[in-house]
């Protein structure tokens, strides 16, 4: 059964809180440097995931993640051989008790070198750039009364990134992001105000000049309608200062807060700022086999790791976990519960993103993002739909082209898994993108999309087998250079992994 069974929860209780885990597949390709039908070459690929999975859980400190290392290997040398990191690690620790606290977070992920070149999501080095990022989060948070609390919180995210594909362009550079906040919360009973000051900066490597730096001071002054509803109004005000721009502003705006039950909740603002009008919305929903996530949000940024990080709640394992605790209580806060229903039905572990460019400016983002599972008593559905646009914010200067990148971008995925046997389960997945550059680049374009078809077998409770095969497509179309390329790849994969 898709919805695990009160056993199969007990079981997956007593899973080590550390369990390390080898993969190895095999890959043979078509079309191994994902170039035209021309200079296609053929290859087998090997690749080897080494990793732990961590569901430690303590009084005082917490550490979950799922990381490791691939080696990826191409037995013609077609490519290079890589060893890329991949994965998270997120620590949370309590240093004093309701006073002190400390957040961590080290992830790492790979993009594509040129954001209008063919890359592949598989066993592939081609266009690769590899990102890693370090987030250190001490805070302060204490509730004085049931009523009044304060809050002073200081994030600094360091993001590299390297280059890993045989093309020899330069990786793009690293950036800092910083974002201090201290607030005062009086909660609604039935009037409550929220007061925020904010501290934001953006820089790059070999750049001691930020990218953008925001400074505000803000109040909401909100009311509880009853139980399941609070409204509120915003005020303040702001300075920005970015590309040779500075801008002083008001900020007003409003707030509405919907939750009506356990399973369904509605939370937006809106404000007007420097920049237009600036927005957050989220919205999710469960039912007892289906839970939707969506999210809009529009808003400035100057680095690719500080907009459209995926929210908790539209990450698949915190997803399934509220599926499971519609029919099994214990297993909403189990991760092993969660565990086992990925393992047994191989599911992915990640939801289809838009791509993160890194564009060394100053930029007005927007976002939407969908979500949504199934997950019945023989099969499982992912579905993924997004939209996102980065452009110049109004009044920036004029920059070097080769630093910047501005685009829209749309998408999403689908993913079908059926269980045909105890013991074995079929997958069907298709994934699809279209990226088209901006600003000065305006006119280039790329658009690929990925269809799969595989099988995984069980092998035991922490072995599984699987094979599959595997086609991408891609179209670029650049007006800049007056060129077109179309790329095929056609993909036949076997692979084992054991979990520890």
């Amino acid at each position: 059964m898709a919805l695990l069974s009160l056993g199969a929860v007990a079981n997956a209780a007593t899973s080590p809180p550390v369990q390390p885990s080898l993969a190895f597949s095999a890959v043979g390709t078509d079309n191994a440097e994902l170039t035209t039908a021309a200079l296609r070459r053929s290859d087998l690929i090997g690749d080897l995931n080494a990793g732990v999975r961590v569901r430690s859980r303590g009084a005082r400190v917490t550490v979950t993640g799922d990381a490791g290392l691939e080696f990826i290997g191409y037995a013609r040398h077609t490519e290079p051989d890589r060893v890329l990191p991949r994965g998270y690690l997120d620590l949370n620790a309590i240093l004093l008790e309701r006073a002190l606290f400390f957040d961590g977070e080290l992830s790492a992920m790979r993009t594509r070198s040129n954001p209008l070149a063919a890359q592949s999501d598989t066993a592939s080095t081609a266009n690769t750039v590899s990102t890693v990022s370090a987030r250190a989060s001490p805070y302060f948070a204490h509730e004085f009364t049931p009523t009044l609390s304060a809050a002073a919180r200081s994030d600094t995210t360091v993001t590299r990134n390297r280059s890993a594909d045989s093309t020899g362009l330069s990786a793009p550079n690293g950036s800092t992001y910083q974002h201090d906040v201290v607030s005062i919360v009086r909660k609604p009973t039935p009037f409550g105000v929220w007061i925020d000051a904010l501290h934001e900066e953006t820089s790059y490597q070999n750049d001691s000049t930020p990218v953008l730096r925001t400074d505000s001071l803000q109040a909401t002054l909100n009311t509880a309608i009853n139980s399941e509803l609070i409204v509120g109004v915003i005020a303040g005000r702001e300075h920005a200062v970015y590309t040779g721009a500075s801008q002083d502003d008001t900020t007003y705006g409003g707030v509405l807060q919907w939750h009506p039950s356990k399973r369904t909740a509605f939370d937006a603002n809106a404000e007007h700022h420097y920049f237009g009008t600036g927005w957050n919305l989220h919205f999710r929903d469960r039912l007892p086999r289906t839970t939707l996530d969506m999210s809009l949000r529009r808003s400035a940024s100057a680095s690719a790791s500080t907009f459209g990080v995926t929210a908790p709640d539209s990450d698949p394992a915190v997803l399934l976990g509220a599926l499971l605790s519609s029919r099994t209580p214990e297993a909403g806060n189990n991760d092993g519960a969660v565990d086992e229903l990925v393992q047994s039905r191989d599911l992915p572990g990640t939801f289809s993103q838009p791509l993160q460019i890194t564009s060394e400016s100053a930029q007005l983002a927007t976002r939407a993002q969908l979500n949504l599972i199934y997950n019945g008593l023989r099969d499982a559905v992912y579905a993924s739909a997004w939209y996102q646009k980065a452009a110049a914010l109004p009044g920036a200067q004029a920059t070097a082209v080769a630093t910047t990148f501005d685009s829209r971008q749309w998408g999403g995925s689908l993913g079908l898994y059926h269980r045909l046997m105890p013991t074995v389960s079929a997958a069907a997945e298709i994934d699809w993108s279209v990226i088209d550059a901006l600003g000065t680049r305006a006119g280039d374009s790329a658009r690929q999309v990925t269809g799969t078809l595989s099988l995984t077998q069980r092998l035991g409770p922490r072995t599984s087998l699987s094979c599959g095969v595997r086609h991408f497509a891609s179209h670029v179309v650049l007006n800049s250079t007056s060129t077109t390329t179309d790329v095929r790849e056609n993909q036949a994969f076997a692979g084992l992994r054991v979990q520890y």
